[in-house]
């Protein structure tokens, strides 16, 4: 008998994700208010994209309103390269923060299901993933190779707006359909492309590339 599954999307490397995990810290600052002046708030737009080499997510202002309230600035972390990216959608998947994985996609961004059908744009993303955290997922994930290529090179040498494909495998741990728990093991092939201000979004999260071993929906682990 076969169990269908949901789309499970790709959490950091070798990370074990439990769903019902509290999100992790976010950075809280005050917002001064200055008698003479008013204060304006940097987005990630205008930030100065930090060398490469820098620590992990590096915090910058949120995509959205919702960081902002009485004052109070919530920026969230942003990915520098294609590696801090995946690891910060685990760590997201982890905290069961659903805003915070759609602010990691671009707005036309992509999730292959299992029946290979697409999964395409933020409010049908965000439909899925609520979907997907009723099964209590845990997953692990081993990127196996990163790539990154394309864009343009500028005046300064630097190139910029690249497409990067990150490869591996993973295993899933989930409820099935009759609330028993259900592994899974499987490859992925993620598109993942740098912004005009150095970071980096998802345009795809594919769990179930073409392989020799036949589509995902026949195979044995279903």
């Amino acid at each position: 008998m076969s169990i269908i599954k949901h789309t499970l999307p790709l959490a950091a490397a070798a990370i074990a994700l439990t769903v019902g995990s509290i999100a992790g810290p976010s950075l809280i600052q005050a917002q001064a208010a200055a008698s003479s002046t008013s204060a304006v708030a940097e987005t990630p737009a205008a930030a100065a994209a930090p060398a490469a080499t820098e620590a992990p997510a590096a915090t910058e202002a949120p995509a959205d309103s919702a960081g902002q309230a009485g004052g109070i600035f919530n920026p969230r972390p942003v990915a520098r390269t294609p590696e801090q990216l995946l690891q910060l959608l685990g760590e997201r998947i982890k905290a069961k923060d659903i805003e915070g994985i759609i602010a990691l996609h671009e707005p036309e961004a992509a999730i292959v299901d299992w029946d290979l059908s697409v999964i395409r744009g933020h409010a049908a993303i965000r439909t899925f993933y609520v979907g997907w955290f009723n099964l209590n997922p845990v997953l692990t994930v081993n990127a196996r190779q990163t790539v990154a290529t394309g864009g343009w090179r500028g005046w300064d040498g630097v190139v910029r707006q690249r497409t990067a494909s990150i490869m591996g495998d993973y295993s899933l741990e989930q409820a099935g359909t009759d609330g028993t728990r259900v592994s899974f093991t499987g490859n992925f092939c993620d598109t993942v492309e740098e912004q005009l201000d150095g970071t980096w979004l998802y345009v795809l999260d594919n769990p179930y590339p073409p392989h020799g071993g036949g589509t995902p929906a026949a195979a044995s682990h279903h």
